[in-house]
């Protein structure tokens, strides 16, 4: 590598930034200043620089596979040829249990792959009625908190946090689940980090071998670190002053899954003698785009820095409309206005609070004709979705090679799903023992999946989900009270994330940005949020009026539609009737409840079970691909 080459078209403070040499060192990344470049060029000049630092002693921490494999990817192009170690806390903890279980003669921990089937018998164990998403959401807010369950409640109470059940019914609900993982021999994620915690701190001949892999250490997002990463992250660092944190109070947005934003807000008292450094120039957004961001922030008394590179840009456009309805007929005909000929619709991006508003006004786009991705998931993500779902489902060698042999028979074989069928072959080839599960995380065939063109499509997300990218036109909708902050808000920590959530979203777009709101939503009366009240006073209000013809609602289910499509498909590769393959009955039974496993298809669709392990993992990927 090129040191001089790695200073190439930074600032003065990304230089500063990549090359301090100060340790420990925060690196406070403002929206759109580069964040992942300077972390990537600071591992790379270190090991570039620095004869004491090598490239098989880095770690760095990521909050996603998709951030992890980015870093991979840059760091390539920046000329490392040597593999750090990178990757999502989880999946750190799970390659270093693995190899400890494997070096000690013990079974390697597997993953749950379905943590709802277990939570549900886990409530019947415990004679509960309680909601399954709800319970989990309670017991992963405890783990990541490092609570006790018998505290759980109090707590989460003073956290503002409304919990499913009381702290003794989440015990003995825990207890359940605990013993349900145990029989089935398998673990979650919270149980990686708090194994691999375990082991770092009881066995020092293990500690000591990691401490002494892993000298160099870099966590990017750091402002959402919980308390448990925390706790696993300070065992690796053992006191050592090698570390460095990136991150952005002004983004911690993840209250909800046990982030503590203190951590990063108080890395000086943490880390005494700490560098701080701070990268205020954004290069993403324009000045009006900053400063409607800012003023959000300021609505709770929080500040942004920031400064904002780009020239001037259009103003930000405030829109209301009569009810929510003619809101999402209002942003498909804003999305036709603002895309020109010469522009994508990917380009583009509609943001909401909620999932719901996103469903909404998708089927709005799909009667306009505008192409949406629901979630941001294009096809290419869909396809591997499924493919990989249905892969990881077989639970034998003999069983996955069956399903490779059915996919490289089938001539409409989708190329993703191609491509999942042959490094499954790859892996069954090696015979290396492994899970496949275990051998794609340690091999990461498929990296470079995120380089195939994305689909012609606007991204719909939710904000949290918005997290990490940018668009050069954004729709945000639903800016009302209740919605923006969340109703769910209740605490002045509550509500300052809320900001934040906004922020960041305000903050994803580049060059056009408009707010929405309706006066009416499911037939309630709503008012704008008070968090956009200095963006509708700094700029040109726009309204649309309320008489905005409402189209007329699709008659056929599209979810069944597209399952009738794959069926035909299917049929014609077969050279056999449609209704040979599964019946209409079966298909609209799938559309309608919309199962999530292979073993729930066939009890919906009433297969058999020569038929069921034939057709129902092809139905699972029709069924992901559509939703």
């Amino acid at each position: 590598m090129n040191v001089e080459e790695l200073l190439l078209g930074l600032d003065t403070d990304q230089r500063v930034a990549v090359t301090v040499a100060a340790s420990p060192l925060a690196i406070i990344a403002a929206a759109g200043s580069g964040k992942t470049t300077v972390l990537t060029r600071r591992i790379a000049y270190r090991i570039a620089s620095d004869p004491d630092v090598d490239a098989q002693h880095v770690l760095a921490l990521t909050f996603t596979n998709q951030a992890a494999s980015e870093l991979h990817r840059r760091l390539r192009r920046c000329g490392l040829r040597e593999r750090v170690e990178a990757g999502t806390f989880h999946a750190v903890a799970l390659r270093l249990l693995r190899q400890r279980a494997i070096d000690i003669g013990q079974r390697p921990p597997s993953v749950a792959t379905d943590r709802f089937r277990l939570i549900n018998e886990a409530l019947r164990a415990a004679g509960s009625k309680a909601d399954a998403a709800a319970v989990l959401n309670d017991l992963d807010w405890t783990r990541a908190r490092r609570v006790s369950f018998a505290d759980s409640a109090a707590v989460a109470r003073r956290a503002g946090r409304r919990t499913s059940l009381s702290a003794t019914e989440l015990a003995n609900v825990a207890a359940a689940y605990e013993a349900l993982k145990t029989r089935r021999g398998v673990v979650d994620f919270d149980d990686l980090l708090e194994r691999c915690l375990h082991a770092l701190t009881n066995d020092r001949q293990w500690a000591s071998g990691i401490r002494w892999r892993f000298r160099h250490l870099f966590v990017d997002e750091a402002q959402d670190l919980n308390p448990l990463q925390y706790a696993f992250l300070e065992a690796i660092r053992d006191g050592r002053p090698d570390l460095c944190l990136v991150g952005d109070p002004r983004q911690a947005i993840f209250g909800f899954n046990g982030a503590d934003p203190t951590i990063m807000d108080n890395v000086a008292r943490l880390y005494p003698g700490i560098t701080i450094t701070r990268l205020t120039r954004n290069y993403r957004c324009t000045p009006q785009i900053i400063d409607a961001a800012r003023g959000v922030l300021q609505r709770s008394e929080q500040s942004d820095d920031s400064i904002a590179v780009p020239m001037d840009g259009a103003a930000v456009r405030v829109v209301s409309a009569t009810d929510d309805i003619n809101e999402n007929v209002a942003v498909a005909r804003l999305l036709r206005e603002m895309v020109g000929p010469q522009q994508l619709w990917r380009s583009c991006a509609v943001l909401a609070r909620t999932v719901a508003q996103l469903t909404a006004v998708h089927a709005a786009l799909a009667r306009a004709g505008v192409p949406a991705n629901l979630q941001g998931r294009s096809g290419a993500k869909r396809a591997f979705g499924a493919a990989i779902a249905e892969a990881y489902g077989c639970r034998t060698h003999t069983e996955l090679g069956a399903w490779v042999e059915i996919v490289a028979a089938d001539p409409a074989a989708n190329p993703t799903r191609a491509r999942v069928a042959e490094a499954a072959d790859r892996f069954i080839a090696q015979g290396t023992g492994l899970s496949f599960r275990a051998w794609v995380e340690l091999h990461s065939p498929f990296d470079n999946l995120d380089n195939a063109e994305p689909d012609d499509a606007v991204d719909l997300l939710t904000f949290h989900g918005a997290k990490g990218r940018e668009w050069q036109t954004v729709v945000i909708i639903g800016a009302e009270h209740g919605l923006v902050p969340h109703s769910s808000a209740t605490t002045k920590a509550q509500r300052d994330e809320e900001a934040r959530l906004l922020y960041v979203a305000c903050t994803r777009a580049r060059e056009q940005l408009v707010i929405s709101w309706a006066a009416l939503r499911n037939g309630r009366a709503s008012q704008p949020s008070a968090l956009i009240a200095d963006i509708a006073s700094d700029t040109d209000a726009v309204v649309v009026p309320s008489p905005i013809p409402r189209l007329p609602r699709a008659i056929v289910d599209p979810v069944y539609a597209a399952l009738v499509a794959w069926r035909t498909t299917a049929a014609k590769a077969a050279q056999v009737s449609p209704t040979s393959i599964c019946s209409d009955e079966s298909l609209r039974a799938v559309a309608k409840a919309r199962p999530t496993t292979v073993e729930e298809i066939v009890l919906v669709a009433k297969l058999g079970p020569v038929s069921g392990a034939r057709i129902a993992p092809r139905i699972l990927s029709a069924l992901t691909q559509a939703l």
